[in-house]
């Protein structure tokens, strides 16, 4: 018994503090989509709404995975720039579900 609750750990990865597998953003679906999205938008999306320029570095997920967004879904990633994510996701980190 106690061997295949470790086999079903090692399939679901250790998980970050985002409840993800850490291994999840090493990998080359995401690593591909993650480029995709600041090639095809390499303006911080948050800080073009306050019609401010600054150079996207991160692809991040609208909808967390967490809450249910899709993982690869090309319409649940948006470009921020490295102080926008972190606010953003200092924020998700206290919710306990999603208000959109």
């Amino acid at each position: 018994m106690e061997g295949d609750s470790a086999k079903a750990n090692l399939s679901l990865g250790k998980r970050g503090t985002r409840g993800v597998p850490n291994q999840f953003y090493r990998n080359a679906p995401w690593r591909h989509l993650h480029k995709r999205q600041l090639e095809k938008q390499p303006l911080c999306e948050h800080c073009l709404q306050k019609k401010i320029l600054t150079v996207a570095t991160v692809g991040n997920h609208i909808k967390p995975i967490r809450f249910g967004g899709e993982p690869l879904d090309e319409n649940n990633v948006m470009s921020l720039c490295k102080s926008c994510h972190a606010r953003k996701s200092a924020i998700e980190r206290h919710m306990t579900h999603w208000t959109g």
